[in-house]
């Protein structure tokens, strides 16, 4: 009786074991590779056509990539030994890595992949994975395998079914889809009725071309997203207008895999937000406010007073000399759109005061408000040889290219101050179109110029002054004084290229943290409060807003609060993270001050001048409804 039970436990085993075991591989591993486990599955339903699956399990802090890699890694292949088939891979949406400045695309922990051979009936499936797996090191391994095929396998079937509810669809995430190529930047936009929540893009390579990380910014059902362009040895970008690019579109853990034809032409962040007219005042009003700048109100004072000079108060000649400094001023501010045009064709940064990121140029403009303070002083006079002194007093009939460059050195002074207004305007002008973008320069300038054209068109104004006397003396100290304490204000901007840090941290009681786009994901996603700073020592208005409202007690005492996240970022020194983030969001000036949370998940921007009321108003309204 026992012999007969077991020669039928053995019929049964035999007739179970080929069912089981052929359908799959089993798990692989490689003695070269002790970090990754492999396996293959494969069915066959339909005539002609085979399933196949592959799993792969990774230990803690190892990973592999997808179809397209990113900046670095290659993405896993199979070298089919059998009959040669016609292969759809199909491929999960992966994961954003960021490792030591380089970004990849792929899975970490386990990811089954689904494969479908078609054209072909095999039996047997042969063939060689190779994998990539990345740690602090990268390996590459290969993994020989050889699958039966099973016809009446459920657990297969179900495995599938599960595996191919991870792959984007092919709509049902957003509702239209674009994109523009402008050079060095690829920009999607896209909208969905539902609102975006933690979305994200990763773009199919395209040949002669890498993609960098994409920056992206949330209005309401709209998404835009910038994608630095590169060619793959990471210098000048190849045009993409007319090509096609294959991109996939996360938006709260639903994912859409589209084809898109790249346009050509620049999208406007910031226009799509105010009309035209409405910013062309704000930037004739943010250089009118340049005026009352401690930056710029040295050298206007300095204007005035040259004005009690002026032998027998001649009107015609004041006004000449005024509208030689107006035409300084204008002269400046198309150089510097001029600058920023060639910056966005070489794809360079771009940003309002990013000169004085430039230790060089801060030596140069230190230097230059020193020798007009000695000069206020009376320490020293120019004399320059008297024929040369002729050709200049000769110069274009009256001799005013000294007042043409008070206006321009005005102007320099000028550009690290994002006055009210004048954020607006400059990040318009540095986003949208090339004519927009010297047309609203042409703006600031003229609005700075107002109070100097104000002079020129009424010299009456400026004959109102007093009589010359003593009291000239005083002025011209007080003025050297405002020159002088502009370049010790100078000087301190030196320190940080000197590896010193100039933060006072006496009042600091907040914890701040570096500011990325990966740190407002994971509070959000915490159900967290977050308070961005974006600030530079070279910022008078970043400045006023730490001492006058951040550092407040009850301003301090607020961003304390458990469920607040502090997040800085220092634009003091070049940097393409804060570069990149301020454009996102169609700004190029600081401060830049942004609140998030559970009442506001696409977040709020406050006024260039904070206020202790505004800023505990948004954080307020930042939790959400509590239920």
């Amino acid at each position: 009786m026992n012999y007969v039970f077991r020669q039928m436990l053995l019929c049964l085993l035999l007739f179970w074991l080929p069912v089981s075991w052929a359908a799959e591989s089993g798990w692989l591993r490689s003695p070269e590779n002790e970090h990754a486990s492999i396996r293959l599955r494969a069915d066959s339903v339909v005539s002609g056509e085979t399933r196949f699956l592959l799993d792969v399990k990774l230990d803690n802090g190892w990973k592999t990539y997808w179809r397209s890699p990113g900046e670095g890694g290659i993405a896993p292949s199979v070298d089919w030994k059998s009959e040669t088939p016609e292969v759809e891979w199909y491929w999960p949406v992966p994961s954003r890595f960021d490792v030591a400045g380089i970004t990849t695309t792929g899975y970490h922990n386990t990811v089954t992949f689904p494969v479908v051979l078609r054209g072909i009936s095999p039996e047997r499936i042969t063939g060689v994975l190779t994998l990539p797996v990345c740690s602090n090191v990268c390996l590459l391994t290969d993994y020989p395998f050889t699958v039966n095929v099973s016809t009446q396998d459920t657990t297969f079937a179900h495995d599938y079914a599960q595996a191919m509810g991870k792959i984007p669809l092919s709509h049902g995430v957003a509702d239209s889809l674009n994109a523009v190529y402008r050079p060095g930047e690829l920009l999607i936009t896209a909208t969905r009725a539902d609102g975006w929540s933690s979305p994200d893009i990763y773009l199919d390579s395209v040949d002669d071309a890498s993609f960098g990380k994409p920056q992206m910014q949330i209005d309401g059902k709209n998404l835009l997203a910038s994608v630095p362009v590169t060619d793959n040895w990471g210098e000048g970008a190849p045009d993409l207008t007319g090509q096609q690019i294959t991109l996939v579109i996360e938006s709260g853990g639903l994912a859409q895999e589209s084809m898109l034809t790249v346009a050509a032409g620049a999208t406007k962040i910031a226009e799509n937000v105010l009309p035209l007219w409405q910013v062309t005042l704000m930037a004739l009003a943010g250089g009118l406010i340049l005026n009352l700048m401690p930056c710029v109100l040295p050298v206007l004072g300095m204007k005035l007073g040259s004005v009690l000079l002026v032998e027998e108060k001649n009107r015609q000649q004041i006004r000449c000399q005024f509208l030689m400094s107006v035409a300084g001023i204008l002269t400046s501010f198309m150089a510097l759109a001029a600058l920023m045009t060639l910056l966005r064709l070489t794809n360079r940064a771009l940003g309002w005061g990013i000169q004085y990121q430039s230790p060089w140029f801060i030596v140069l403009m230190t230097l230059v408000m020193l020798i007009f303070s000695a000069s206020l002083f009376g320490l020293f006079e120019f004399r320059l040889p008297s024929g040369l002194m002729t050709r200049l007093a000769t110069f274009g009939g009256n001799g005013m290219s000294g007042h043409f460059w008070q206006g321009a050195f005005a102007t320099l002074l000028a550009t690290p101050c994002s006055a009210p207004f004048l954020g607006t305007a400059v990040a318009v002008a540095l986003t949208a179109s090339l004519p927009t973008l010297w047309g609203i320069f042409f703006a600031l300038g003229v609005g700075m110029s107002l109070p100097w054209l104000l002079v020129a068109l009424r010299p009456g104004l400026a004959l109102c002054l007093p009589h010359p006397g003593r009291w000239m003396n005083i002025l011209r100290r007080v003025l050297g004084l405002m020159m002088l304490g502009s370049a010790f204000w100078l000087t301190t901007l030196l320190l940080p290229h000197l590896g010193v840090s100039s933060h006072s941290t006496t009042r600091e009681q907040v914890v701040w943290q570096p500011l990325s786009e990966q740190a407002i994901k994971e509070a959000l996603a915490q159900h967290k409060r977050v308070f961005i700073d974006v600030t530079a020592d070279w910022c008078v208005t970043c400045k006023f807003n730490k001492y006058n409202v951040l550092q407040k007690d009850n301003v301090q005492k607020a961003l304390q609060e458990a469920d607040v996240v502090a997040l800085r970022g220092d634009w003091t020194l070049p940097s393409d993270t804060i570069t990149q983030f301020l454009k996102a969001r169609g700004q190029v000036a600081v401060p830049y001050n942004q609140v998030y949370g559970p009442g506001l998940n696409d977040g709020e921007v406050l006024p260039t001048l904070l206020t202790q009321e505004s800023v505990l108003q948004i954080l307020n309204k930042a939790k959400g409804v509590t239920p």
